[in-house]
């Protein structure tokens, strides 16, 4: 069965986990996959996106990664840790 929640995400482009639990909380189960980008994550940390997946969401976690090819590898697997 076709489910048109799986083909949207929903952005996350606010800069408290506040605000970001208000957007989730006002569209319910209508969503089921938010973006975390720079600002939220920069502002709020890890447990933003824990918090997110621990609700049952799934998370693209957009962080744009560019510099020394070890660091960001390491980042990078920092990130898959999370569960996204």
């Amino acid at each position: 069965m076709y489910d048109p929640r799986q083909h949207l995400i929903v952005a996350l482009d606010v800069s408290t986990a506040a605000a970001a639990q208000k957007i989730v909380a006002a569209l319910g189960e209508s969503a089921l996959t938010y973006k975390v980008g720079m600002q939220l994550y920069t502002a709020e940390g890890p447990r933003v996106v824990r918090d997110l997946i621990a609700s049952g969401r799934r998370v693209f976690l957009d962080l744009k990664y560019h510099g020394i090819p070890n660091t960001v590898a390491a980042a990078v697997h920092q990130a898959a840790e999370l569960g996204v």
